[in-house]
């Protein structure tokens, strides 16, 4: 049986998957050398590919907050990018997980609120002119700071070893 299979399979063509399998795992040994001086190189400030990225007041460039943009309209989408440009090096906002969301109405603007979580910080009626959403949104980034100030002063005093921290709020 040994005999009759050898005769139908010819010995170069054995020879030739032998050669190519050979080629593939040394490229594939190559290969993840580059993905590893690759990752390496993204995971600098600088790299060969471009300048070195400026660091942030905090000292970090690893993400550390989460900023969610439910807008919909133009000036809901203003807000967001001011708010998010203002807050973003902001040590408090730009540690916490925040979700900027909107809901428009034709006759009288749009509604926008800031949350973090099922917590509401920050609520206004804002006009479709987008000149104001500027202003609204260095107004949101003082309120939201002090709420969560205010937020964590208040889970510091209050530390209870039984409950978890979103049952204490």
């Amino acid at each position: 049986m040994f005999n009759h299979f050898s005769d139908q399979f010819p010995w170069w063509l054995g020879v030739l998957l032998f050669v190519l399998f050979i080629n593939s795992t040394t490229a594939s040994e190559e290969g993840s050398v580059s993905d590893a001086a690759a990752v390496s190189d993204i995971n600098q400030l600088s790299s060969p590919d471009g300048p070195e990225i400026q660091s942030r007041i905090n000292g970090s460039s690893e993400l550390t907050g989460i900023m969610v943009d439910r807008t919909i309209t133009m000036a809901g989408k203003t807000f967001y990018r001011a708010f998010s440009q203002l807050a973003m090096d902001n040590l408090i906002i730009g540690n916490a997980t925040l979700t900027i969301q909107e809901r428009p109405d034709a006759r009288w603007g749009s509604q926008l609120w800031v949350m973090e979580g099922n917590k509401m910080y920050f609520r206004t009626q804002l006009s479709p002119r987008i000149s104001e959403a500027d202003r609204v949104a260095g107004e949101a980034v003082e309120v939201v700071q002090e709420a969560l100030l205010q937020q964590q002063l208040t889970a510091a005093l209050t530390s209870d070893k039984d409950l978890g921290k979103e049952e204490l709020n």
